[in-house]
């Protein structure tokens, strides 16, 4: 399987970061492919909804910039993992304008159109809350209405709070998340 991890922080060795990498870890353990994109050192600019994409025989989004190599990974990828920390019960802004970029590849299965169908996705997410009341749900919410409308299978949040510990610090959740990847 081909993983692209989308990774939307700024710390490239903070939570966020380290939670992923034991996810990837574990997936590369069981031999899959790994693709880890650091966006916050792209150059994306935001989507400009000129719907330029979604002409016919258009050649995709019109934005010369990196989104285009991001594109192409997301493409050739069987899973997508969505990596960020909570900011305001959302994602951090790299991961949101990638997201909105996307929009750029062919996704509303109801219409015949299958960029994504049969593509999984995982969200792997930190906050300064203790897991259990981190406010996830809005976000899931949002994703899972993604994963309907675009024929992708969720398969749910991998997360921990950060407040008190950091993450390379908690022993356990270091361990499931790598055992998750390794079960993908």
């Amino acid at each position: 399987m081909r993983i692209c991890a989308l990774f939307g922080g700024q710390h490239k060795k903070g939570n966020t970061a380290t939670a992923l990498e034991q996810v990837l870890a574990g997936a590369r353990f069981a031999k899959h492919t790994t693709v880890r994109i650091d966006l916050a050192d792209l150059n994306i600019g935001h989507c400009k909804g000129c719907l330029a994409c979604k002409k016919k025989n258009s050649n995709g989004c019109i934005q010369k910039d990196d989104m285009a190599k991001v594109l192409e990974e997301i493409q050739s990828a069987d899973l997508l993992i969505f990596a960020t920390p909570m900011y305001w019960w959302n994602v951090a802004a790299p991961l949101k304008i990638a997201i909105d970029r996307m929009f750029a590849l062919p996704f509303n299965v109801k219409n015949g159109e299958t960029g994504f169908a049969g593509k999984k996705l995982l969200l792997v997410m930190t906050s300064g809350q203790p897991a259990e009341s981190d406010g996830r749900e809005g976000l899931e919410l949002v994703l899972k209405k993604m994963c309907d409308f675009t024929g992708m299978t969720w398969l749910g949040t991998i997360t921990t709070g950060t407040n008190a510990i950091p993450v390379r610090d908690q022993e356990n959740f270091c361990k499931s998340a790598y055992a998750f990847g390794a079960s993908l």
